[in-house]
């Protein structure tokens, strides 16, 4: 249960960042660059916590046994 409510979790805050990436390309603001960069950095990193959080929850479930 723990597993899929991260998983869900993590493609809403991945799509968000997608959406958010596609704004930043388009508008005009005067630090676009460094919300782009930001954007892109955290759909990268995202995915890696989100494996790393399932990985612990898989080894404290199998620490019972």
């Amino acid at each position: 249960m723990a597993k899929r409510v991260v998983a869900i979790t993590g493609i809403i805050i991945m799509a968000g960042l997608y959406v958010m990436t596609f704004v930043f390309a388009l508008c005009d603001l005067p630090n676009w660059q460094t919300l782009f960069g930001a954007s892109l950095v955290a759909t990268i990193g995202v995915p890696i916590l989100i494996w790393i959080i399932t990985w612990a929850i898989k080894k404290m479930e199998n620490k019972g046994e």
